[in-house]
């Protein structure tokens, strides 16, 4: 571990992790064994830091690569910074709702900050959801109450 990591996240960032938020993933190609980036946005914060939880789709690459190799970074650019969170994940069994989901946990092993000397962010990355505003509500409330538990 780095000497300016920490083993647990930060109150800002917890706060920060409370979905909605453009979170990389990067996992280990199960096949390849090269280095494989996703995007999640379903995914919250514990208040004790240590944990994560995120939901996948069941068939997604993501989950074959975690299933594989547990070890996996997620990278976060918000609270003024961009920072490298590393951990251990396991998975779910497919739990099925409107859509069939897994979900996440990641135990937390290090978080860094990882922007360049002098850097700091401003503006955190905005998105929008281009698909059925209703749908989108119901998959989101399903998927909060499921990463909270």
């Amino acid at each position: 571990m780095s000497k300016n990591a920490a083993t647990e996240l930060s109150k800002e960032l917890i706060e920060l992790l409370q979905g909605e938020k453009i979170v990389s993933l990067i996992t280990m190609d199960e096949t390849t064994k090269e280095p494989n980036l996703s995007i999640v946005s379903w995914l919250v914060a514990h208040s004790n830091g240590k944990v994560i939880k995120f939901a996948l789709g069941h068939k997604g690459t993501s989950v074959n690569n975690i299933l594989a190799n547990p070890k996996i970074t997620l990278g976060v650019t918000g609270a003024g910074s961009c920072y490298s969170i590393k951990g251990n994940a396991s998975i779910s069994d497919v739990i099925e709702k409107t859509m069939k989901y897994r979900v996440v946990t990641v135990d937390i092993k290090e978080v860094e900050d990882v922007i360049f000397y002098g850097g700091k962010v401003t503006v955190e990355p905005e998105y929008v959801k281009t698909y059925n505003e209703d749908l989108a509500k119901k998959l989101d409330e399903e998927v909060y109450g499921m990463l909270k538990e």
